[in-house]
């Protein structure tokens, strides 16, 4: 059974790039355009990772994982933003992250490393 991925970002052009890249790899991708739609698909579907940028609307990454923590969600987690300062000023430095832009070979290359455990 194929590994089930999460990939949000409000940005359509980067998460089209990313799917299509992971759907060519033999994942089962879904996607979700802000952190409201990725907690509604968290809550009721199970996923094996999600990579998510961490700017968004309304809900961002840290809100997105702060949900996940609190339903004890399994989900790994791969972040991507172009904010790489973010993520050690809010803590999160220790999360698997790609500055945009980023290769997407390294990514495939993470998300097999991620989901192997």
């Amino acid at each position: 059974m194929p590994k089930r991925i999460l990939v949000v970002d409000n940005d359509l052009r980067n998460r089209e790039i990313i799917v299509r890249f992971l759907r060519e790899a033999s994942y089962e991708v879904y996607e979700a355009d802000d952190g409201d739609r990725a907690i509604e698909m968290l809550d009721k579907n199970r996923f094996d990772l999600m990579i998510c940028d961490v700017v968004m609307p309304r809900l961002n990454a840290f809100d997105v994982i702060a949900h996940m923590k609190s339903r004890s969600l399994p989900t790994r987690v791969i972040l991507i933003t172009g904010h790489p300062d973010l993520l050690a000023k809010n803590g999160w430095g220790h999360l698997p992250s790609f500055t945009k832009p980023f290769n997407m070979y390294d990514l495939l290359h993470k998300v097999k490393e991620v989901i192997s455990g």
